[in-house]
């Protein structure tokens, strides 16, 4: 009789801390899974409010080119430096490296608030060809892109 009151306390509390170890794992995995989803609902909510469109591109030289970059969006694009520039002829684009040796490209900003226009120096390696058109994309750090092609004049 004693022992059997005694097998039946230790499976009790073998079953309560057994119970208490899942508790505590299914806990932790909601929490983790709880906090990723927020992170994501703050990047998209980011990506939905962002909205960038070059509205004007030229050559200047026949390895410079300008293009103007305008946030069209309700949400201020950060750290423009970690964007992507890619550029080319039709169906042939290349990605540039930010503020490095040809080919290249600089911006005049290191944020773009909503309304605000910023001008991007495109430096390239190789003379464009008269009558070529080219494209230049531009990818925001959020994933966010938009293109503008060009006649060379």
């Amino acid at each position: 009789m004693a022992s059997e009151i005694i097998s039946e306390s230790i499976m009790v509390i073998a079953t309560i801390v057994l119970v208490g170890v899942l508790a505590g794992a299914l806990f932790y995995t909601v929490s983790t899974m709880s906090t990723s989803m927020a992170s994501y609902t703050v990047l998209q909510s980011q990506r939905l409010t962002t909205d960038v469109q070059i509205v004007y591109a030229t050559n200047t030289s026949s390895t410079q080119i300008v293009a103007y970059v305008q946030n069209v969006g309700e949400s201020t694009v950060f750290n423009l430096g970690s964007s992507q520039v890619y550029f080319g002829p039709q169906g042939g684009l290349q990605q540039l490296g930010f503020n490095s040796v040809a080919p290249s490209w600089t911006t005049s900003s290191s944020t773009l608030s909503p309304g605000q226009t910023v001008k991007l120096t495109l430096t390239l390696s190789s003379p464009l060809t008269q009558g070529q058109y080219y494209t230049i994309m531009f990818v925001t750090p959020t994933g966010y892109q938009t293109e503008y092609t060009f006649q060379v004049t």
